[in-house]
């Protein structure tokens, strides 16, 4: 469904203009230093609108709302594959605390970057649609860290840790007894 609901989006998308938040507008609401054919759409926070916008345009526009979820749908797919082996296989084995170690890194690492990745497309939206400065590092202003990710990333890769160490001790139990 969100594979289509995003095709649908870009093919009807592709005639209408190109709409952003500037989270850092440093004009509060007015319409100060845009480039041509860009206009402010809202008052309540900054929607930059560009009427005849270009392919890289759309494509940037794609950016600053795809990433995180198809990298939070790739995190559910590999927590149901981490529970499904895990029920399988047992809790206290090498291929369980291999599963959570993975999900681990890639909610650390991931997730974060995905959101790093729709900052960038935003900020160099607007970077294209003013005439002023907007400053180099403006993307950070603009980068919404799912800090949930990275402190549950960092727990997991714990656990993962605990679970080797339960793994190897249960392996040892068995040759003993």
């Amino acid at each position: 469904m969100f594979g289509v609901g995003a095709a649908t989006r870009l093919t009807i998308g592709l005639l209408d203009p190109v709409c952003f938040i500037s989270k850092n507008w440093p004009h509060g609401t007015e319409a100060v230093g845009l480039a041509a054919g860009v206009r402010v759409d809202r008052v309540d926070r900054v929607a930059l609108c560009v009427d005849d916008p270009a392919p890289w345009q759309y494509v940037l526009s794609a950016l600053t709302d795809a990433p995180t979820p198809l990298a939070q749908l790739a995190g559910l797919f590999l927590l149901v594959k981490l529970l499904r082996d895990a029920a399988r296989d047992g809790i206290h084995t090498d291929g369980t605390a291999a599963g959570v170690h993975r999900l681990g890194l890639y909610l650390l690492w991931v997730l974060p970057a995905a959101a790093m990745v729709e900052s960038i497309a935003r900020t160099t939206l607007v970077h294209a649609a003013v005439t002023f400065d907007a400053g180099f590092l403006s993307f950070f202003g603009e980068w919404e860290a799912p800090w949930w990710a990275v402190v549950t990333g960092l727990a997991l890769l714990s656990l993962a840790k605990i679970l080797r160490t339960s793994a190897e001790m249960r392996a040892e139990l068995e040759g003993t007894v």
